[in-house]
């Protein structure tokens, strides 16, 4: 029986030799946890594959908006803000669950989300390697209630 800290690091190293052997630009870092398929994995989104995302999503909030506006329904109208950043809707990122693991026998308890959010923050000088913006790089990560809970960008010391 592995640690969850062992598990997820192993989870890593793979994701990051994959990444490697495809030579793309990481604009995004996802490390998930399918509750329901009780599996983690890694998701990367380039920066050209979230800006198509991006494109589409305000083509279709667009449309709401207006129709929104067209009735007089400003309330309505809120609901569909254009998206001025990047794209965290993982099933959308160029690439998908790269070494997928099914958890087996780690725990999962108060301390599983937060390990995996150590394990990226321990390969995150790595990671920064795997892009060309490494300032516009973005690490996400699961937790209990949601599949992208934690977001957080490169201190300015390992963007270097």
């Amino acid at each position: 029986m592995s640690t969850a800290a062992e598990f997820f690091h192993a989870i890593l190293r793979a994701a990051i030799d994959e990444i490697k052997s495809r030579n793309i630009s990481v604009y995004t870092f996802a490390f998930c946890h399918d509750h329901a398929a009780r599996a983690v994995s890694v998701c990367v989104d380039t920066k050209a594959s979230s800006q198509h995302s991006v494109q589409e999503s305000n083509a279709v909030s667009l449309e709401y908006f207006m129709e929104a506006l067209a009735d007089g329904d400003l309330k309505e109208a809120s609901q569909w803000p254009a998206n001025g950043g990047r794209s965290l809707t993982l099933a959308d990122f160029a690439l998908l669950h790269i070494a997928r693991q099914e958890i087996g026998d780690v725990r999962v308890n108060k301390q599983f989300h937060l390990q995996m959010l150590r394990a990226v923050m321990a390969f995150q000088d790595e990671i920064a390697t795997l892009s060309q913006e490494p300032a516009e790089l973005l690490l996400t990560c699961s937790g209990v209630d949601e599949e992208v809970e934690y977001v957080w960008s490169l201190p300015q010391v390992v963007q270097q």
